[in-house]
């Protein structure tokens, strides 16, 4: 077994891949919901009525090739550069955070919440996002392990809003969706530290307990007033999935309503890009690559490539290689022209050593450059934190 094709399932991520020796392990891995996994025929027998992996990707690899050439100028809009917007975002994503932490250690003392500093915060970002979505969409790839609860949420927030702002929903229901991702994992204060935080393999009785979050964080919202049914929802459907493997109602995809379909999408994408203590995140763009992966089962296909168009194929944070034999990170994505990011360029492919920075406008019509692939940042022994 090479992948079990679940990543956002945290007591699957500490070892994903090994020989399997008998059917009781098997009926395990069915009992964890999973449905469809890689094999290595190199190592035992092959699967002949199965997909092969490299076919797969190869699918994949065309889908994503037509979400390329599928422009978003229709909703293109004219915004302040990056640049100008960053020091403006960093101070909100700070506050959202602190208000995130405040919440969480209100509920953790049995106090209630305070729906106003929500509401406030999820306008701010909004507000960011109008100016220009790079800048909050920058920070939320900044990480730190402890604090992962409080980015996770905020960072929902941010990719709700920019996925509502991409579909032109109503500002009442995009400040609905910010709320709602905000908020989406709250039960998890309720939730013991020694299993939220622990290193290594949940215990079945374990795993049960971490599931339940979603049904402490549906009883502390069902006492909170102020909160719209779009709001509760994201918290309620999150972790459900179309197929009926999710969490916690097991719920099949006429129950789920879009909303809840949205948030599926964002969380799993920001869980899967972030460093966790038992898992390593996956780059961007890889992990839109799982998102059409599983979109087969789990997720909306129509709302997984609308969430790809609107972070574009080359999202923010993705590590990309130029074909003047130079990388860099992209600092904001490019809807209209999805190949034609801002990158800022830092390394020389050639010699394996980084340069003195400089922003290119791939987009530019005196641009020399093209980009000829991505990068794993991780097996080039980078950090592209300073650089976004």
């Amino acid at each position: 077994m090479s992948d079990l094709n679940n990543q956002w399932v945290p007591s699957n991520n500490a070892s994903r891949s090994g020989k399997i020796g008998s059917q009781a392990t098997i009926d395990k891995i069915k009992q964890l919901g999973v449905t469809e996994l890689f094999i290595d025929t190199a190592k035992g027998l092959d699967c002949p009525e199965a997909m092969p992996a490299d076919e797969q990707k190869q699918v994949q690899a065309q889908q994503l090739e037509s979400l390329q050439l599928q422009s978003d100028a229709g909703t293109a809009r004219k915004r302040v550069p990056v640049s100008k917007e960053r020091d403006r975002a960093e101070k909100r994503y700070q506050q959202a955070r602190n208000v995130i932490d405040d919440v969480l250690q209100d509920v953790k003392n049995h106090g209630a919440i305070d729906v106003a500093a929500v509401d406030q915060t999820s306008e701010e970002l909004l507000e960011s996002l109008n100016t220009n979505e790079n800048a909050l969409a920058c920070l939320s790839h900044i990480r730190s392990k402890d604090t992962y609860l409080l980015q996770h949420s905020v960072n929902v927030g941010i990719l709700l809003g920019i996925f509502g702002r991409s579909l032109r929903l109503d500002p009442k229901v995009l400040k609905e969706l910010v709320i709602g991702g905000i908020l989406h994992d709250i039960g998890k204060v309720l939730v013991p530290d020694s299993i939220l935080h622990k290193p290594g393999k949940l215990e079945p009785d374990e795993w049960d307990e971490m599931k339940r979050h979603v049904t402490y964080g549906e009883k502390i919202l069902d006492v909170t007033a102020g909160l719209s049914e779009v709001s509760r929802s994201i918290c309620r459907l999150h972790h459900e999935r179309l197929d009926g493997t999710g969490y916690p109602r097991s719920l099949n995809q006429d129950k789920i309503d879009r909303f809840g379909r949205m948030a599926a999408i964002c969380d799993v994408y920001d869980a899967v890009t972030a460093d966790r203590v038992y898992h390593t995140g996956m780059s961007p763009d890889l992990a839109l690559r799982k998102l059409v992966e599983w979109s087969i089962f789990h997720l909306d296909k129509e709302l997984v490539y609308d969430f790809i168009r609107c972070l574009s194929v080359y999202p923010v944070g993705t590590l990309v290689e130029l074909s003047n034999n130079r990388a860099g990170v992209v600092i904001e994505a490019n809807r209209r022209s999805p190949k034609h990011p801002l990158v800022r360029v830092f390394y020389n492919t050639v010699n394996r050593h980084q340069v003195e920075p400089v922003v290119v406008d791939l987009a530019k019509a005196n641009s020399r450059y093209d980009i000829v692939g991505t990068l794993d940042a991780r097996q080039l022994n980078l950090d592209i934190t300073p650089f976004l």
